[in-house]
């Protein structure tokens, strides 16, 4: 009775929220504005319940907190240090038994979902992933925490939809909303969060989604500041550059930066694969295994467990040698990979960080070394080289060039770090996939590069999008009988056949000569006289895309489609003009064209 009171209560209060903020019927910005900010106080109090809950177990677990981490573990015995991840391995395995595929979400998912599914994410799934990833995070595990987060604050975005019941296409925007709050709060970074919601999740910039993203940016950001104060999240020394002579250097590094890049993404992969084949090993017992193999390399390199956070600072600010930077690189790219393949939570925003300051560190000493007079510090080079590894692994160049200014609060470097942030993503994209996010979905069959609209047109087949409506005429045929067929179905293409029903050539008014109009010139000549090759040919099971590129290869406006089991047999047409009309209705939907909000139906 209580149960349905309450159903009864939440309905009513929905009824009312809705007449308040939505009784004109359609889009009103005051509504989204009042739901953002909603959205994104929440997302915001779960990314600092998440970064507290990391520190907390860190602290349980190892003694110092996260800022100390490596400093503290060093000073452990061995056994304590090793026995600290297989722990956290064990428990980590546990909860997977409850998670699909039994591993964590991450940022593809919010990709995906906002892309493919509506916008639709589990709240089980989200709050169960968060736990497993601040245990796998607060246990030592060689990942980062912003993936999660980003998920976490797409979940409960996801949930705010549902309870409202909004569109699909306000829902897209709201989800942007969730990750924009969930990253400025972890950051304390409002403009990068929202153009990484931008530029990796919506995938676009219009004004009715940039407006609202904005909004829960500052709401996210307002509480972070208001429960852990207003630092950037690296304190650095204030840097200059010291000769313009430096900039080929900053492009070299771009270059250096993109092959780190690429070599990591490529450990990843290959661990994401060979997840696959382990299947002799229990999926529970994978993480203790990683754990333990992330132990050993602690005992030599403390810096690499969890976040990494204080040997990203300290390379930040010139602490470290060539030879430790160097080795820190392969012991956090060796960690971080172990640690993904055994199933531990965790993102890759803070692993790239962290590699991206060292390889930079490390180019900053050689290029003193080399030109003493003209490099600036090794830590201006660790900065430019940690927004170029970031670029090239996020696939958003932009949001991370901004992440990278705010959590250092270093504005001194921006050209550098564009130079070299543009070469490394430049790079990287001509020799692998956009980013990591969208290697993982293309290891599941997913490929999203194009956006939702490019999705749709390689997902989406032939045979859904054809006219069945077209004339076939023998090529023995007279040629007014093709005359009359063209007048019946106000021009267009003949399919011309032989005997056999099989396709030999095509037809259409512009092949026929003015004379053929004549009843006594039509009488004496056949269809075979005027018909030509088809230019290309369309398989029925085949993509949209390929249509659309045959169609813009043969600068034809239709094509025949061919039956995909009977060879050279026509069963429709594929018009240049459906195609686009596809394509321009998923861009609008992924741009949130209709903006109704509503029960969607």
């Amino acid at each position: 009775m209580t149960s349905r009171k309450n159903k009864r209560l939440l309905s009513k209060f929905r009824r009312r929220i809705r007449a308040s903020l939505f009784s004109s019927g359609g889009y009103e910005f005051g509504a989204i504005t009042v739901i953002a900010a909603i959205t994104g106080v929440i997302a915001g109090y779960a990314a600092i319940g998440f970064y507290l809950g990391i520190g907390e177990l860190l602290q349980f677990a190892f003694g110092p907190d996260e800022e100390a981490l490596a400093t503290g573990a060093a000073a452990l015995p061995w056994y304590h240090l090793m026995a600290i991840p297989i722990v956290g391995g064990l428990v980590v395995g546990q909860l997977l038994r409850f998670l699909p595929n039994h591993q964590t979400r991450g940022v593809p998912h919010v990709i995906e979902a906002a892309a493919l599914n509506e916008s639709r994410l589990s709240l089980r799934e989200g709050l169960l992933s968060a736990g497993t990833t601040i245990i796998s995070l607060g246990s030592g595990a060689s990942m980062g925490r912003e993936g999660p987060v980003v998920h976490l604050g797409a979940t409960l975005a996801a949930w705010v939809t549902r309870v409202l019941h909004l569109s699909p296409a306000v829902a897209r925007t709201l989800l942007g909303c969730g990750v924009a709050s969930a990253v400025a709060a972890s950051f304390n970074a409002p403009i990068a969060g929202v153009f990484f919601a931008l530029e990796v999740i919506i995938g676009h910039y219009a004004l009715h989604a940039f407006a609202p993203v904005v909004i829960a940016a500052i709401a996210g950001t307002l509480v972070s500041r208001a429960h852990l104060g207003n630092f950037p999240a690296f304190e650095t020394a204030e840097y200059f550059i010291t000769s313009f002579w430096e900039f080929p250097a900053f492009f070299i590094l771009g270059i250096v930066s993109a092959l780190t890049a690429v070599i990591f993404m490529s450990g990843m992969n290959w661990a994401d694969q060979i997840r696959v084949h382990l299947g002799r090993i229990p999926y529970w017992l994978q993480p203790a295994i990683a754990g333990l193999f992330v132990g050993l390399i602690a005992l030599y390199f403390p810096e690499i467990l969890s976040v990494g956070y204080e040997a990203t600072s300290k390379a930040l600010n010139g602490e470290y040698g060539f030879e430790l930077l160097m080795s820190l690189v392969v012991a956090k790219m060796a960690a971080t990979v172990i640690s993904y393949g055994g199933r531990f939570g965790g993102g890759v925003f803070s692993p790239s960080l962290f590699l991206g300051a060292m390889i930079g560190g490390a180019f900053g000493i050689a290029a003193g070394a080399v030109f003493p007079g003209l490099a600036s510090t090794p830590g201006l080079y660790a900065v430019v080289g940690m927004g170029a590894v970031a670029s090239a692994v996020l696939g958003a160049p932009i949001s991370t060039m901004l992440i990278v200014f705010e959590i250092t609060g270093d504005y001194n470097v921006t050209i550098a770090v564009m130079i070299a942030s543009a070469i490394s993503s430049m790079v990287t994209n001509a020799f692998y996939e956009r980013s990591f996010f969208h290697m993982q979905l293309a290891n599941r069959g997913v490929r999203l590069e194009g956006g939702r609209a490019t999705y749709l047109l390689k997902s989406a087949q032939v045979m859904h999008h054809m006219t069945r409506d077209f004339f076939t005429v023998r090529d023995n045929e007279l040629a007014i009988k093709a005359r009359e067929l063209l007048v019946t179905q106000g021009g267009g293409m003949l399919v011309v056949t032989d005997e056999t029903g099989k396709m030999v050539g095509v037809l259409s008014f512009g092949q026929l000569p003015p004379e053929i109009f004549d009843g006594d010139t039509a009488l004496h000549h056949t269809v075979s006289e005027y018909m030509r090759d088809a230019p290309q040919l369309v398989k029925a099971n085949q993509p949209l895309q390929v249509a659309l590129q045959k169609l813009e290869v043969s600068g034809e406006d239709i094509l025949p489609v061919v039956s995909s089991e009977q060879k050279g047999i026509v069963v429709g047409l594929i018009r240049h003009r459906d195609v686009m009309k596809e394509y321009n209705r998923a861009l609008l939907e992924s741009q949130g064209g209709d903006m109704e909000i509503g029960r969607h139906r």
